[in-house]
């Protein structure tokens, strides 16, 4: 046998699937074997390797038993003349494997090998290849000279910043996620030392094959994607513990001479400080938008004191009831989730302000002695209502996670019949936020069908000329070197790139796997039906269209004629009315502000069913506003645009009619 591959897994499937797909088609002409050990998994993970990947030797632990472990499990057993540890979380291109054996046929003194690793957007994973943490790098590196002096021969060891990633060198070390070595060498070496759980486990044994007068080289000639820390993510609290009491080990091991025995403290201790400020750190990233709201909402307060009073002197009188109204709003915004799913969902927001304020005025009449001035209160809740969206839209424009409904403009790039079944569901699974603008072919066939915006050799323009946010590939029609080829370029342009499996179920990509199986509409409960539903619905057509009719129907004439739109006239209760479209013939916000009327009389809604569906005998009453307005129109099929309409009946609520309307006057 000439090559055996190995691969841990836990709890990340759909990486996995994508590895293998990616490691069958690369291993086509090459004598190979593939072990895969998985460590407990309960994501579906066994059921798809025994399913998909029959071929594949599994070994299922009982627990997890962790990385060195693991690893050493299917070492026993293969045959090949090369072994390659890789990760499940790693892509390789259709030449990776040819290119190490070739690198290792090269110079027989190579024990150990490792190639360049990019990140999923295409930037070096600087791991690759680096330096023993000694005291003197260890130390650089804890105080940041190794990022402040990255071309230092003295700073820039730890991660070899100084060297050019283009070229072939010994090294150190190399990255556990993708170690190729030879199987002689090992036999030598011995296997990997179980006392690292997780980390360390390839540092230990680069130590070792050096130690042992194996080279440890480093090689530029291929190169493979690992989307880095997929399967710690599940406990990432307990995954830090282990990288740091990992290189606790480590300094420990090797370090722990007795010329060296001060060193090695003082080493250790800045393991542990390291530590402490990860913590520090990672609570500090989760709490940013909390901090963002809370320091908002205590600067608004103590100007609204200011606005009654015309001096901060009675600040103190407040020092009680402040801690109290500000917890208030804040447990409200956490507890409608946004902190977590919905961070920037818009509706959410506004509602946020609104509960917090409703709480914190019914409080004034439980308790006394927490009692605001009404005017200062009302103020706080103007600003409020100001503060905790707006910052939340100036967000979201920066990132690709925008909104309740989402705003990734995305392209769809592969073979036509592959894509445009990617596309329809993105189109129709509307919660997992993604705006579809068109399928980018891989020739020239159906050019004439109006999804398809261009060939794939215009990419870097059709990005630029679109605002793309997001770029998925199908990973059967596109070759993984093209990929490849792509993602500088992508990266640059700060454009997420995504891979959708073979079987195209799960889209995989930077720290997110999306499914897309179809959604399942038999026994729904509709929440658009239910009575209270109904009701609140109508409160809300009531208060918010005579609104619209006061503050931006005057201006539609306006915005139709700046914007080109065109008129056409539709058929509505017997009469005919005039409303307008883009150009391409789809709808936005100005488009059927004339009906405003009719949704105070109650014939339609401000958001329901798209005024040119055909009669789907469901009573839905037909709004202004859809949620196929907002995700492509004029593109959908029939089939689509039903599946979306299923959609807003399943998932309605007022929150969602508001983050339509909402979304369709930022025209995101």
């Amino acid at each position: 046998m000439k090559l055996s591959i190995v691969i841990v897994n836990y709890n990340v499937k759909a990486f996995l699937q994508q590895a293998l797909d990616s490691i069958i088609k690369a291993t086509a002409k090459i004598e190979a074997e593939i072990f895969v050990v998985d460590n407990h998994s309960v994501d579906g993970s066994l059921d798809m390797l025994r399913k998909e990947f029959p071929q594949v030797n599994l070994i299922a632990n009982n627990e997890n038993l962790g990385f060195s472990k693991a690893n050493n499990q299917a070492i026993e057993q293969v045959t090949g003349e090369f072994i390659w540890l890789l990760n499940p979380d790693t892509l390789i291109q259709e030449d990776t494997p040819e290119k190490l054996i070739a690198v290792m046929d090269s110079d027989p003194k190579i024990g150990l090998l490792g190639c360049k690793i990019l990140n999923d957007d295409g930037s070096l994973q600087l791991a690759c290849r680096r330096s023993f943490p000694t005291p003197w790098v260890a130390f650089t590196k804890l105080l940041g000279l190794a990022n402040l002096f990255p071309k230092s021969k003295w700073f820039g060891r730890y991660n070899l910043t100084h060297l050019d990633p283009d070229e072939a060198y010994e090294v150190e070390a190399i990255s556990g996620s993708c170690m190729f070595l030879r199987a002689t060498a090992l036999a030598e070496v011995g296997m990997l030392d179980e006392t690292f759980f997780m980390y360390g486990e390839d540092l230990d044994w680069c130590f070792r094959f050096g130690e042992s007068g194996w080279k440890v080289q480093y090689t530029p000639d291929t190169s493979i994607v690992h989307y880095k820390g997929e399967s710690s993510k599940v406990a990432a609290w307990d995954t830090m513990s282990h990288f740091y009491r990992a290189m606790d080990i480590f300094a420990k091991k090797h370090f722990k001479g007795s010329t060296r025995f001060p060193l090695h403290w003082i080493l250790r201790g800045g393991i542990f400080a390291r530590y402490l400020v990860s913590i520090i750190t990672k609570l500090g990233k989760n709490s940013v938008a909390f901090l963002l709201d809370a320091v908002g909402l205590l600067i608004l307060t103590v100007f609204a004191i200011y606005i009654k009073f015309g001096t901060l002197e009675v600040l103190e009188n407040y020092m009680v009831v402040l801690p109290v109204y500000l917890g208030t709003w804040l447990a409200v915004i956490s507890s409608i989730g946004l902190y977590r799913t919905y961070k920037y969902s818009v509706s959410r927001a506004i509602l946020a302000a609104s509960l917090g304020f409703l709480i914190n005025v019914t409080l004034t009449y439980f308790f006394k002695d927490y009692a605001f001035s009404r005017t200062v209160m009302l103020i706080s809740y103007v600003g409020a209502l100001l503060w905790i969206p707006s910052w939340r839209i100036f967000a979201s424009s920066r990132r690709t996670e925008n909104f309740e409904l989402g705003t990734q403009k995305t392209l769809v790039i592969g073979e036509f019949t592959s894509a445009k079944d990617i596309f329809s569901k993105l189109m129709t699974n509307v919660g997992l936020g993604y705006t579809p603008v068109g399928i980018v072919g891989l020739d020239d066939s159906h050019s004439d069908d109006e999804r398809v915006i261009g060939h794939i050799r215009d990419l870097p323009a059709l990005v630029e000329y679109h605002h793309i946010d997001e770029v998925i590939f199908t990973s059967d029609d596109v070759e993984l070197k093209q990929i490849f080829a792509y993602l500088p370029m992508l990266s640059k342009r700060g454009v997420n790139i995504k891979l959708v499996s073979g079987n195209l179920s799960f889209i995989v990509g930077k720290s997110v796997v999306d499914s897309l199986q179809a959604v399942q509409l038999i026994d729904m409960d509709f929440k658009y039906f239910h009575l209270g539903s109904r009701f609140l619905k109508r409160v809300e057509d009531l208060i918010i269209a005579p609104l619209m009719m006061l503050t931006v129907r005057p201006f539609q004439g306006m915005m139709v004629k700046s914007g080109k739109m065109i008129s056409k006239e539709i058929e509505l209760f017997d009469r005919t009315y005039r409303v307008y479209s883009t150009s391409d013939g789809r709808e936005n916000f100005w488009s059927n502000l004339s009906l405003l009327p009719q949704v105070i009389r109650g014939k339609l809604s401000l958001v329901g069913s798209p005024l040119g569906l055909k009669d789907n005998e469901l009573e839905v009453k037909r709004g202004i506003f859809s949620l196929e307005s907002v995700r492509g129109g004029s593109q959908l099929s029939e089939e689509e645009r039903y599946s979306l309409l299923n959609y807003y009946l399943h998932n309605h609520s007022g929150l969602l009619d508001l983050e339509i309307i909402i979304k369709a006057f930022l025209g995101k």
